[in-house]
């Protein structure tokens, strides 16, 4: 198998950043690039109306949303600068998995990475999951991770 573009999703939690540690081993194993993709999806229409007329959601209201995704991708990636690999990170405003997906074809990725939280009985069924749905859709290997459990 050739691996030469790693996709390591994010939402910054602990089992995102096993994955991230995992990813990084595997892209120095492959001398692969490894892109940092975090999805965040905000149901905001762009006009809505209610309350007896229309109104413009303002962009200030996504701004700080977008700001602190993307700060949180530089530290992230800051804090992976040392580590010997080529980096890119990616925040997007998209429902986590389609993002994901639509990221991986186009790059395209050899390879999905994800941490995955283990949701199991009626949390899993409410969420959902966007590592299953990944893995599912996905034209290319995806490898799951979970972060140990702390005792």
């Amino acid at each position: 198998m050739d691996i030469r573009t790693i996709l390591v999703a994010t939402d910054f939690s602990d089992d995102a950043r096993a994955a991230v540690d995992a990813a990084v081993e595997f892209a120095k194993a492959f001398s692969a690039k490894l892109v940092l993709v975090h999805a965040y999806h905000v149901e905001v229409p762009a006009v809505y109306g209610g309350f007896g007329g229309d109104f413009v959601i303002p962009q200030d209201i996504l701004e700080p949303i977008r700001q602190g995704a993307e700060a949180s991708m530089d530290k992230l990636l800051k804090g992976l600068a040392d580590s010997g690999v080529e980096l890119d990170g990616r925040v997007i405003m998209e429902y986590p998995s389609r993002a994901i997906l639509d990221e991986a074809a186009s790059l395209p990725a050899d390879l999905i990475e994800m941490g995955t939280r283990g949701l199991t009985g009626i949390k899993h069924v409410l969420v959902g999951s966007t590592a299953e749905r990944v893995v599912r859709l996905a034209e290319c290997p995806v490898l799951t991770i979970k972060a140990e459990e702390s005792k």
